[in-house]
């Protein structure tokens, strides 16, 4: 069974149901519905080919609704400017301000002129031109060129290093989450999460519209990376969003910067995906790069949840193709290097934190053992899968469904959902039993390891069996 999970955007090049169901068959875990480029209507279609989808495949996919986010922007250019070096540029924060020189555009953020100082470095398009700040006023800001390049309308802007006083969310946000939350997504990614209450503003807001979503923070710019512990805590998994990073940061850096935080995830028992440019080279090639596959290697080594892909699914010419390398080149590499260093790490906080970790040394010692977890909230199997079992699968059991879905992010689980037998645990665990045998993920005489905080009812009682199959 692999263990790390995949990531897969959808777009016009995989939003049909046909494709979908390929994508799925081929090893897709999640569906992200990447709100920058998506409509309502188109959103509402797609969700409900998905979910027909899964049920064809017999399969839990979780659906992540990811937040477009208070990103700065340019407005519209008559045509692509060519820039050269030594030009002037100008940044106009309100649209009745008046240009001042030829190549004048205005921006979506009023604060531009507050938050910049001269000297500042303005990295427009993913930080292919770089303009440095020359003149600053509320109105506007003028700078010179520092890269050539070509300049086109709404293109994104970076301020390495830059504290935005950008709001958590953007009124199109507000109405993206209430389509989320109608349609029953099973998680939401917040863009640009800055600070804690950010992610606390968004889950309060899914909690007072009754959702059972939970919250991904995308990591993409400095002041992410330094509150990056409470962000952490604060969240249910971290998205490593590496191509702003790779604009807000020094490049050398993204590296160090990826480790640095799949160890803190790990530290604080979080869920973590790294996204951007996995199988970049496959959006026009069949075939990835030799480099692509080591990054692969890198991210699978350092026992991430997920990874992710963007353009690869949602426009590339090799949608199917993608997933299948992804899943081919990850099986791989978990067979070699099954176990990893961060996991060891994590503090033991509570005695339900030992108790997995006994369950896990347990299945550890014991050869083609399996984890059977009955859970009501997903507590214990997050538990699990945070400590990372050395080769055992872990099967989770729930009777929710949203909890199923939940835990279909977590490293090296598998989710079902199915009713407990009230009362008689021994019932309950030889129908999981005989319905992981019916996948065809155990076979009779497998060694099982088996926890449960969820089997007895009106007792709060832990228990660690050891059975056969």
């Amino acid at each position: 069974m692999r263990k790390t999970k995949i990531l897969c955007t959808l777009g016009p090049a995989t939003d049909s149901p046909e494709v979908l169901k390929t994508l799925i068959a081929k090893g897709a875990d999640i569906i992200r519905l990447n709100m920058s480029h998506a409509s309502h209507d188109w959103v509402r279609t797609v969700y409900a080919r998905v979910r027909e989808a899964a049920s064809h495949a017999g399969r839990e996919i979780a659906v992540l609704m990811d937040l477009t986010g208070p990103s700065i922007r340019t407005g519209d250019v008559e045509q692509p400017w060519q820039l050269e070096v030594g030009d002037w540029v100008e940044f106009r924060c309100k649209p009745e301000v008046e240009p001042t020189v030829p190549l004048s555009v205005t921006v979506n953020y009023p604060e531009l002129g507050k938050d910049l100082k001269v000297g500042d470095i303005i990295m427009v398009d993913g930080g292919m031109i770089q303009i440095k700040a020359t003149e600053i006023s509320d109105k506007r800001v003028i700078g010179t060129v520092m890269t050539k390049g070509e300049m086109k309308s709404r293109r994104h802007i970076n301020l390495p290093g830059v504290p935005v006083r950008l709001p958590p969310l953007t009124q199109k946000d507000y109405a993206d989450l209430d389509l989320g939350v109608e349609l029953e997504v099973d998680f939401f990614a917040l863009s640009f999460a800055r600070e804690p209450a950010h992610i606390q503003h968004l889950q309060l807001l899914l909690e007072q519209k009754g959702s059972k979503a939970r919250v991904i923070a995308k990591i993409e710019n400095q002041q992410a990376l330094e509150n990056i512990d409470t962000l952490v805590e604060a969240s249910a998994g971290i998205m490593i969003a590496r191509g702003d990073l790779g604009s807000e940061c020094p490049i050398e850096d993204l590296p160090l910067i990826q480790r640095h935080i799949v160890e803190r995830c790990s530290f604080h028992g979080r869920k973590v995906i790294v996204a951007t440019q996995m199988l970049e080279s496959m959006i026009e090639n069949p075939v990835p790069t030799r480099a692509e596959v080591t990054d692969i290697f890198n991210a699978v080594i350092e026992q991430v949840d997920c990874v992710m892909l963007s353009g690869e699914t949602s426009v590339g010419r090799y949608p199917d193709k993608c997933v299948e390398v992804l899943d081919t080149v990850i099986r791989r590499i978990e067979q070699k290097y099954p176990s990893g260093r961060f996991a060891s790490d994590a503090p033991l906080k509570t005695n339900k934190h030992k108790m997995v970790k006994a369950a896990i040394l347990l299945a550890n010692s014991i050869p083609g053992s399996k984890i059977i977890v009955f859970t009501l909230r997903g507590v214990m199997a997050h538990l699990l899968a945070h400590q990372r079992p050395e080769f055992a699968p872990i099967f989770a059991l729930t009777p929710k469904l949203h909890v199923s879905r939940t835990l279909v992010t977590a490293r090296g689980v598998q989710p079902y959902v199915m009713e407990f037998a009230e009362g008689n645990p021994d019932k309950s665990i030889r129908e999981a039993i005989q319905l992981l045998q019916g996948h065809g993920l155990i076979k009779t005489g497998d060694p099982l390891v088996i926890l449960s905080d969820a089997l007895y009812d009106g007792s709060n009682l832990d228990a660690i069996l050891l059975r056969e199959a």
